[in-house]
């Protein structure tokens, strides 16, 4: 369906810089999407192009690759070099996923890391995770993936992919995990369930944020696709925004954002596929809070799938208001093990990994955590905001 471009380069054809245990063929390729950009004019018949690197063992392990998917946040690129392993249980979310990559090829598995639409080396112009745009083109990378890989494959014959990724890395994974049943399992972290009220809740934005996606946009880091330029046009302006300033293009702007995450209309009504994830959210981000993450764990819970809730300290914070980054643990869980256990379990049969992994995790501000069953969120919800109600107060 869709066709390999070419490959634009080899950056490592042999082993990287690494010990012998964490040597990696590390590949540029490219595919072409077969959706179009209404914006590219007269080339919109030609599709978009989607650039990705490709992590692959030296070896390859019995029964085929497993997949991941990763892909950075907003205005942020690909990973193009095996990053450093993880090898810091103190450092924050942030500095610790990209890092889970190294393990994982060292693990067996083959890792493909995206630009995003309107991205780095990718064509069109972003849409903002618009099923129809930025979720067809990973569809196509899958497409790639299972034609030119030997991929691993359960016993229903579907190939093993996962996906990992935080913040935009993780907004993708709520669609695609829904929209793709080629999906055995996500860990999307740090993301939203309803973008428009994420960037404005009670229609008044954050200014903050939209600030920064906006000099993204300005800087080229990110190539805007009609969504952005009407918010970076009002959000200078003093005092408070709401979405109606936006005058006649408020709604079609507001049903835009609803749209492209968990909360949109591409599957309204209809039932929430099957699928296993680890939701990681956060209780002091201040852009996704840890209601998205309630919320995105209700959402892939419906299919009855195995679904867990790992809830962090940090995230998105606010330094003005004293917010600073923190380890990435849940009490006495690293939640870079979990990922990868969690990973493990669902894509190599590893056992007892996932059980090793809480049904939900809450990180309580005096280094514990509450952990409970899923019924227990609710109760679970109030007593960490209750526990870290100053940290709340901190939002912009």
């Amino acid at each position: 369906m869709k066709t390999l471009i070419h490959a634009i380069a080899l950056c490592a054809a042999a082993c990287m810089a690494l010990p012998a245990a964490h040597a990696a063929t590390v590949q540029q390729h490219a595919v072409q999407s077969t959706v179009s950009d209404p914006l590219a004019g007269a080339d919109a018949a030609r599709g978009t192009k989607v650039a990705f690197t490709l992590f692959l063992p030296d070896a390859k392990p019995e029964g085929g690759y497993p997949l991941v998917l990763h892909a950075s946040g907003f205005g942020l690129g690909r990973l193009r070099e095996l990053p450093p392993r993880d090898t810091d249980p103190g450092a924050s979310y942030w500095s610790r996923v990209d890092r889970l990559v190294p393990t994982l090829v060292e693990r067996g598995y083959a890792v493909i890391s995206f630009d995003h639409r309107g991205h780095g080396d990718s064509g069109g112009d972003s849409r903002i995770m618009d099923p129809q745009a930025e979720i067809a083109d990973i569809r196509s990378l899958i497409d790639w993936a299972e034609r030119e890989l030997p991929l691993r494959k359960g016993a229903d014959g579907k190939p093993r992919i996962g996906s990992i990724g935080g913040s935009y890395g993780g907004g993708y994974q709520m669609q695609l995990a829904q929209l793709e049943p080629r999906i055995a399992t996500a860990i999307p972290s740090m993301t939203w369930y309803d973008l428009q009220h994420s960037l404005a809740p009670q229609g008044v934005l954050k200014q903050g944020f939209v600030q920064f996606e906006c000099f993204m946009a300005q800087r080229g880091k990110v190539r805007d696709g009609g969504l952005l330029r009407p918010l970076c046009e009002t959000a200078p302006k003093p005092g408070a925004w709401a979405w109606n300033d936006m005058g006649a293009d408020a709604q079609r702007l507001r049903d835009a954002y609803r749209a492209h995450g968990p909360s949109g209309l591409s599957w309204s009504g209809q039932p929430s596929r099957r699928v296993d994830a680890l939701v990681v959210q956060a209780s002091e981000d201040v852009l996704f809070d840890m209601d998205e993450g309630l919320r995105n764990w209700r959402q892939l819970k419906a299919g009855g799938g195995d679904v867990r809730l790992m809830v962090l300290r940090s995230g998105h914070v606010n330094p003005r208001a004293g917010q600073r980054d923190k380890p990435a643990r849940c009490g006495t869980v690293d939640a870079m093990d979990a990922m990868l256990g969690w990973l493990d379990a669902k894509l190599r049969d590893i056992e007892p990994s996932a059980p090793s992994v809480p049904q939900l995790c809450i990180a309580l501000d005096d280094g514990t955590a509450f952990e409970g069953t899923a019924c227990q969120t609710r109760a679970a919800a109030a007593r960490v905001a209750a526990v870290n109600a100053r940290d709340f107060m901190g939002g912009p």
